[in-house]
Formats: C-alpha cells, sequence, structure tokens
C-alpha cells in the first residue's frame, strides 16, 4: 500500500479561495496557472509541499490532495461530457490548476476528445445521447489502462513524422460526487512488471504491439508495430496499455503475447481501491499507473456520481500547437 492521501487545512483553504481566479477554468487556463499556483501554494501546510514534491521527483505514483471545499452550491449531475456553465464547480478547478502546477505540470487538452475542453465530466450518460452500449459502458466497471495510448511516448514523438501529440504525463481525477463510494483503482506499473519474465519485459520494449484509440479521441489511427515501455523518456520508464486496445502484431514474438497474457492475469491483484470523494483531487502519473474504475451502477442525472478530468503534461512534454489540427494541444 502506498500512503498517497493528504487532507489540507479548512481553514488555509478557506483563505485562499478569494486568489484564486474566477473566469471559466476551460477559458483559458494555462493563462492564469501562475495566479493559481500562488493561490494554492499558501494553502498547503509543510508536510503537504512534501508530498507534492514527493509526486513531482517520481518518489510517488499518485496522490489524493483532499481539499474539503463546500459543494453543496453544485447543479445537478450533467448527463454528457462537456462541461457546465455553473461556477460551483470553479473554484475546485482552479484549486486543481495550482496542485498540478506545484506538481510540476501544465495543463493540456487535445482537440480530437471532447472538443479540447481543458475539464470535462465523468459522469453516467444516457442512452438517448450516446447510444445503448456507450450508456451500459458508463455505469459498468471500466477495466485497466493508461489515458491516450495510442499516442506517442514523447520520445516517438520528438524523432518526427507523428500525427499527434504525446499522450498526457498526469491524469487528474477531481471529485464532485461520488455518493456510492465508487473507487478508482491504481495499480502502479513497476509492481505489474515483476510478475514478468526477463524476456517478456524485453519484448514490451520492442515494436511488437498494435494499439487502438481511446473510444472518445476522435480521428485517431491505431498505433501499429509499436512498443509498450519505454525507458527513454523524460521521467524515465513510461508504460501503455490497454486490455480491450492493445494485441500482439501478428509476426510479434512469443514473449509479447505472453507478457500480455501475464499483465492481464497479474494487474486484478495489484489494484488498490481509491475513493476519489467530494473535494478531493487525485494526481495520478500517467505512464507509471494503470487505472481504472469500479462500477458506478445505473441512473444518470440527478445526484449520482460526478468526476471531472484534466491532463497535464511536464515541463520536457511538447506537442503540436496547430490549433487548426485534431492533434492541437492546447497548452
Amino acid at each position: 500500500m502506498f500512503d498517497c492521501r493528504i487532507v489540507l487545512d479548512a481553514a488555509r483553504v478557506t483563505a485562499s479561495l478569494g486568489r484564486l481566479p474566477t473566469e471559466h477554468p476551460c477559458a483559458t487556463p494555462w493563462r492564469l496557472q501562475g495566479a493559481a499556483e500562488a493561490a494554492v501554494r499558501d494553502a498547503l501546510a509543510p508536510p503537504d509541499r512534501t508530498a507534492i514534491e514527493h509526486l513531482r521527483a517520481g518518489m510517488l505514483p499518485w496522490l489524493v490532495v483532499g481539499t474539503g471545499m463546500d459543494l453543496r452550491a453544485l447543479p445537478e449531475t450533467p448527463t454528457g461530457f462537456e462541461p457546465v456553465p455553473d461556477p460551483a464547480w470553479w473554484p475546485l478547478a482552479w484549486l486543481t490548476v495550482g496542485l498540478m502546477s506545484l506538481a510540476g505540470a501544465r495543463i493540456v487538452s487535445y482537440a480530437c476528445e471532447n472538443d479540447g475542453a481543458a475539464f470535462v465530466n465523468l459522469v453516467a450518460l444516457p442512452p438517448s445521447e450516446v447510444g445503448a452500449q456507450f450508456a451500459e459502458k458508463s455505469t459498468r466497471e471500466m477495466r485497466g489502462h493508461t489515458d491516450g495510448a495510442a499516442f506517442p511516448f514523447p520520445s516517438e514523438f520528438a524523432r518526427g513524422g507523428e500525427d499527434h501529440s504525446p499522450a498526457p504525463d498526469l491524469l487528474v481525477l477531481v471529485g464532485l460526487r461520488n455518493p456510492g463510494g465508487t473507487p478508482t483503482r491504481l495499480a502502479p506499473v513497476t509492481k505489474a512488471l515483476e510478475h514478468l519474465t526477463d524476456e517478456e519485459v524485453a519484448a514490451l520494449e520492442g515494436p511488437h504491439f498494435n494499439i487502438g484509440a481511446q473510444r472518445t479521441f476522435r480521428g485517431v489511427r491505431p498505433r501499429v508495430g509499436s512498443p509498450l515501455l519505454s525507458r527513454d523518456e523524460p521521467d524515465g520508464l513510461a508504460f501503455r496499455f490497454s486490455h480491450r486496445s492493445v494485441r500482439a502484431a501478428e509476426d510479434a514474438p512469443e514473449a509479447a503475447a505472453s507478457a500480455l497474457a501475464r499483465l492481464e492475469e497479474a494487474l486484478p491483484g495489484l489494484y488498490e481501491d481509491v475513493v476519489i470523494g467530494p473535494g478531493d483531487v487525485c494526481l495520478v502519473r500517467n505512464r507509471l499507473v494503470v487505472h481504472g474504475r469500479g462500477a458506478p451502477g445505473e441512473g444518470c442525472g440527478g445526484a449520482t456520481r460526478w468526476l471531472l478530468r484534466t491532463y497535464g503534461w511536464v515541463a520536457a512534454t511538447i506537442g503540436h500547437r496547430d490549433p487548426a489540427a485534431a492533434a492541437h494541444v492546447h497548452l
């Protein structure tokens, strides 16, 4: 078990709220990142700052920050990905931007996913809007994956020829409602690799895998003949994975297929259940942690589960800047 949770002092958080930006968090969060960071820094006690520094340095795979913010003014849970205009969630979103900045990351979003919104809702979806299959999926348990698995590693992007920008370094989940205590399931990649042979780990580093795109990312082509594991990244080790979308290529060595099989066998026993409650901000190192979700259950809207999600990049990660391209990342 990792000791990956801190709880901020309520008085410090309250004192910082008046200095947070007041604009819509999806407008230009990167321009106000410095102001958000300054406000949040003053809300942290020395042990809190140490924990965030440990996350920044790669000493923690994830960190849950309990802010204790009052969210009683929230509207009903939305029934779509797009952010709602009600300002009740904005202070917590700006606090999240500040925490990310202190953790060494700036907020990013992909124009090919939910129109590039900096924050999106993770909620149960109605069949009338997304179809029966996708609606049912939003209420079921979600198997483990890393976000943006079909996007390049930073080292691949740096070599050129990539249509899309690198996958996020940081996955950030923000709790607004979670009445059933649905867990987010997190498994450190290093623990999973311990269950593989040396030959299987070596196979993960070879061009032996085909990776399908995440369903919410539109117009993204699968990666063909790519590795799942890299040791040449700015933060060292990097991994990408999806139970649903990763397959060994037809000409891959036997060790590649057995590595996938062993990972799928090992991961269920490695997950730690992390309940992201109202006011919690969970910062996850996306290249070092496989994440999934328990079943939120039936029903949508009303007072059902409502999380926000955003992404971050560390300073060394760069991507496309063309706002007309599907691969554009808002920086």
